[in-house]
């Protein structure tokens, strides 16, 4: 039997696989990308499972293990104290979820997953066997841990996936642990009245509302696209503006010690569970952007579509490009064909971001929070917690975990039936019960049961325009996207359909001008009067079709403007029911700047713009927040000049680290940041020999502004709030920074609930651990000193600082065994920490750093999560037009060609062309290996 080829291509290997109905063409093109021709999805799938694990098998392992709760048998040897991310996951129950999803699914559904799961599983048989060896640099893990890969354990890999983008039980009790740690540490009534100024800090530092207001509707009426998009913040008459001032806080009251202990008693186990997460979105922060352009705004007439998400720059890459290609040979037949390229998530069968021949999708996380914590109370001899008055029996699954070093850890896990599972305790790595006086938190998330993602990707696979696509994601349960949908009628679309709970009033009293009340970012009642009542209607998670404004754009905004006023409780639908999503988003600049990049263009787009706007490094951070350095700066200058002019930086000017010169130096600098660069956040540095740009380069001098400002905005951070966080035993920092930073800086500051009248400014600039009370340009100016000081000894000289430098990414693999298979290799003699990168905070090319940092800690700009594809596409009917580049190769082995090479054009902001058409894949073609039944 011909393969689906023919004789068009030659053919440079065979293979034979058993369960293949027909012959398989496997084309590996010259991008690494592999091209799968076949005449059944089921044959389609099983060559799928095969070739991801050739190129991935190491990826595919660990994602399965730290999924099903099994990594501390692949590398518990070499890393003591794994066997509690197990726990972790063992107490999520992803694999107990995915058996039971496997279980419902429909018959068609089960057999590609189970052919997927035939071809990963004749893959690891070579391994196993020796026929097909480990990469080199691959250590401590033996091939014969590469068992037999099931169709339970691709639904389990989907499903931790849903469980990085949208399980936040972690985050809930991180906020009601910072919210008691604030309220108790900052009384109203405290005997210090440096302390008792700053009651109500949580209110100024603990933000819901976006620093930009950008959203991608204008409220939840406008949900179905029948409004303008949201750029300017405005919302539903129904919003409340927020409260303003600092007066008349009641005293908050006194912190529940029981509440406390189960906090740090969870801590343990979500710090196990941050060894995966680390892993699939590394240091700092991640989200995506995408967006969608209609005819009218588009340079040739037809829907353009652009998608970057946002995850871990490991090595691998997240993701497999793969291109496959289904043609029956019953041509009155061709409702199971297929003809979808794209991305997959290795272990998973199919596509999960691409297009087909008529529509095209990207996604973003759209954050909704499907996910509540509940403090139970246990009755006497722990069996049992208590709901609306009666005792309900705690349900046992006994787990056993391999420790990897020859022990096995058992216990139980024990499950609320009406909420979830219970955070184990853990006690010198074994679980101990919980304390019937103390009671439990239990966990209730959206991914505990059963949900059609699966289903919903293969429909969306075969959808014939943004309706059917729409309609497909309607099975989508779990891990809530932004999908951005295109296609080649010119019609674009967005939904965020998913399980969407609605919670009762009891979950959502909360007063925003008091901060007290319940909200479901924090830890709620586990009584029964803060339960879930239902799920939205599909038609009401918010979408839209063809709005006004001629595109669509997301990027881990707030969809509708619920936050908007600082209050998130406060939103009703049209029916009255409660319009609650979330507490909080992205900061809202990289949606902000999209947006303004498309609506004040003059020109339409073309794919070369929407490439552009991708790369865009612009600084949201260093545009705002710019001018008042230099006031500053300025102010300096005027003391040093006329003492007793600016008072409060006499010390300032004193300190034997100022130098008048270097400031003016500094400002000039930062104004030709602002009038001749923009606020690009350039890297300054050559991406081909890693040697600093010469000073007569506009990007040069850019690239040392960046370096500067990036420099006093975290020495900014630490010491506005770092005396705050150290009266509160918070060492380090935390991840709410930037967005008090922000909020403090631009509020007016009487509104601020920390506003000390006598100084007519916030408290929280004074140092509570000084006698002196310095004021927010002190503050602004010290940090300032503390940068030059710290760049100067670090760095040399001004002239020889470039942001390029500092600012760096390495592709790291996932275990620190596997590190000679790092981008840049550890013994690189060019990029000796990592290539240098352009991008600050919050910029459209994502590329954040960990600001939250102590302030006598060193300063560490490098970062690990980005954009985990550059992806944009014409929806030309003629001929669909689709660029990408990924950050590293296809294949997980140094040694082949295609180990880093897209991340050579990634990390210059590049492109190519995906081939898509038979003709142009022919083109393109490195080898082609047919694939035929096993006789």
């Amino acid at each position: 039997m011909l393969p689906p080829l023919g004789d068009l291509l030659a053919i440079d290997d065979e293979l034979h696989l058993d369960g293949l109905a027909g012959p398989v063409d496997a084309v590996r093109d010259i991008n690494g990308r592999m091209h799968i021709y076949a005449t059944s999805v089921t044959d389609a799938m099983l060559v799928q499972g095969y070739l991801v694990a050739r190129d991935r098998h190491v990826q595919l392992e660990f994602l399965r293990r730290a999924a099903v709760g099994r990594l501390a048998e692949m590398l518990g040897a070499v890393s003591p104290g794994l066997h509690e991310t197990d726990i972790g996951f063992r107490h999520i129950g992803l694999h107990r979820t995915a058996a039971v999803i496997y279980e419902q699914a429909p018959s068609g559904d089960r057999a590609l997953l189970d052919a997927f799961a035939a071809g990963v599983s004749q893959l690891y048989a070579e391994l196993r066997t020796g026929e097909r060896e480990l990469p080199q640099g691959i250590a401590a893990i033996k091939p014969e841990i590469f068992g037999e890969w099931t169709a339970v354990d691709s639904l389990a890999v989907g499903r931790l996936q849903t469980w990085l983008l949208s399980y936040s039980g972690d985050g809930d009790i991180s906020n009601q642990a910072l919210l008691d740690d604030l309220r108790l540490g900052f009384d109203a009534a405290d005997s210090d009245p440096a302390v008792a100024q700053r009651a109500g800090i949580e209110r100024d530092f603990m933000r819901f509302a976006s620093s930009h207001p950008a959203t991608t509707i204008s409220g939840i009426s406008a949900i179905g696209g029948t409004s303008t998009a949201g750029r300017s913040g405005q919302l539903d008459a129904g919003s409340r503006a927020e409260p303003s001032g600092g007066m008349g806080m009641s005293r908050p009251p006194r912190i529940d010690p029981p509440l406390r202990k189960l906090i740090d008693d969870s801590r343990r186990v979500h710090r196990a569970l941050d060894r995966v997460r680390d892993v699939l979105a590394r240091k700092g922060y991640f989200g995506s952007n995408n967006w969608a352009v209609g005819p009218e705004l588009s340079a040739t007439g037809n829907a353009l579509l652009a998608s970057d998400p946002h995850l871990g720059l490991g090595a691998p890459a997240i993701f497999w490009p793969v291109s496959i290609h289904v043609e029956h040979a019953d041509e009155d037949d061709v409702s199971d064909d297929l003809n979808v390229a794209g991305i997959a998530f290795p272990g998973i069968p199919g596509i999960i971001l691409g297009h087909n021949e008529h529509v095209a999708w990207g996604a973003t996380v759209a954050m909704h929070d499907v996910t509540d914590v509940y403090r139970e109370t246990l009755t006497a001899d722990g069996t049992a917690v208590m709901f609306n008055g009666e005792a309900v029996a705690l349900e046992t699954i006994t787990e056993e975990i391999d420790t990897g070093t020859g022990d096995i850890v058992t216990y139980d896990v024990q499950v609320v039936p009406h909420h979830g599972p219970i955070f184990p305790t853990i006690v010198d790595g074994q679980v101990v019960a919980p304390d019937p006086a103390t009671g439990a938190l239990s966990v209730r998330w959206t991914g505990l049961g059963p949900t059609g993602e699966f289903s919903a990707v293969m429909g969306l696979l075969r959808a014939r325009s943004v309706d059917e696509a729409r309609a497909a994601l309607d099975d989508f349960g779990t891990g809530a996207q932004n999908w951005m949908l295109a296609d080649v009628n010119g019609d674009i679309a967005w939904t965020t359909h998913a399980l969407v709970p609605y919670r009762s009033a009891g979950a959502l009293s909360w007063d925003p001008a008091t901060y007290q009340g319940q909200l479901p970012c924090f830890v709620l009642p586990g009584d029964g009067s803060a339960e879930w009542t239902g799920y939205w209607p599909d038609d009401q998670v918010p979408w839209a079709k063809n709005p006004p404004p001629g595109y669509i754009a997301t990027a881990n905004n707030d969809p509708v403007g619920g936050t908007v006023d600082n209050d998130p409780s406060d939103d009703s639908q049209a029916d009255g029911s409660s319009a609650y999503l979330n507490c909080g988003y992205a900061a809202g600049h990289r949606q902000g700047r999209i947006q303004a990049l498309i609506d004040d263009r003059d020109e339409p787009l073309t794919l070369d713009d929407m490439s552009a706007i991708q790369g865009d490094h612009r600084s949201p951070l260093g545009a705002r927040l710019t001018e008042g350095l230099l006031l500053a700066i300025d102010a300096t200058s005027q003391e040093l000049a006329v003492p007793g002019s600016h008072p409060d930086l006499a010390n300032i000017v004193a300190d034997p680290s100022y130098d008048s010169a270097l400031f003016a130096q500094v400002r000039g600098l930062l104004e030709s940041w602002r009038d001749e660069s923009d606020y690009a956040a350039a890297s300054g540095v050559n991406p081909d020999d890693n040697i600093a740009l010469p000073l007569e380069l506009p990007e040069a001098r850019a690239a040392q502004a960046t370096t500067i400002f990036n420099a006093w905005l975290v020495r900014l951070a630490a010491r506005v709030f770092g005396d705050e966080m150290a009266h509160v035993q918070r060492s380090g920092g935390d991840s709410r920074y930037h967005a008090a930073l922000w909020h403090l800086m631009t509020a007016e500051p009487a509104t601020l609930a920390t506003y000390d009248a006598s100084t007519g400014d916030s408290a929280l600039f004074d140092d509570i651990g000084t006698p002196q009370v310095e004021t927010r340009q002190e503050r602004i100016a010290r940090a300032l000193l503390d940068a030059l000081s710290w760049l100067a000894q670090n760095r040399g000289p001004i002239e020889s600082w470039r942001w390029g430098a500092l600012h760096t990414v390495t592709f790291e693999p996932a275990a620190p065994t596997f590190a000679t298979l790092a981008m840049p290799h550890p013994k690189d003699e060019v990029f000796t920490d990592g290539f240098p990168r352009h991008g600050d905070m919050f910029v459209v090319d994502a590329s954040n750093y960990r600001m939250h940092r102590a302030v006598d800690d060193e300063l560490q700009f490098a970062f690990g999560s980005g954009p985990t594809q550059r992806f944009v596409i014409e929806m030309d009917p003629a001929g669909l037009k689709a660029r990408n580049a990924l950050p590293g190769g296809a294949v997980f082995d140094a040694d082949s060609a295609h180990h880093g090479d897209q991340a050579e054009e990634w990390r210059r902001n590049q492109v190519h062309d995906v081939p898509y058409q038979l003709d142009a894949v022919i083109a393109a073609a490195e080898t082609r290996t047919v694939v035929r039944p096993l006789d």
